[in-house]
């Protein structure tokens, strides 16, 4: 078994669980500065043709339910993490070959 592919599934598997972690708890508001700088970012991208209106809510209004949907988003990584790392463990303690998608 190749190390290098033990220390790589490791590693990705940490990060992926650790940001997901981070997002779904709002650990130190990491959920909330997400969402406001994707909507700062998102707000000089959106154009509105002349012939189209655009609601009346602010962007404070719709944060919410964005920082919802962001804290959603991040159980599903925390989740997929850990199956990831068991996933790992098993193959390790069973002697499977880790297996690359090319």
């Amino acid at each position: 078994m190749e190390t290098w592919r033990v220390v790589g599934a490791a590693v990705t598997a940490l990060a992926v669980s650790l940001v997901g972690i981070a997002l779904a708890t709002n650990f130190r508001g990491v959920a909330e500065r997400h969402m406001r700088r994707s909507m700062a970012v998102a707000s000089v991208l959106r154009r509105v043709p002349p012939w189209r209106w655009l609601p009346a809510v602010s962007q404070e209004e719709r944060l919410p339910r964005w920082i919802l949907l962001d804290r959603l988003a991040g159980t599903v990584f925390a989740v997929v993490g850990i199956v990831m790392l068991v996933n790992l463990s098993y193959r390790l303690i069973t002697g499977q070959e880790i297996t690359m998608v090319k």
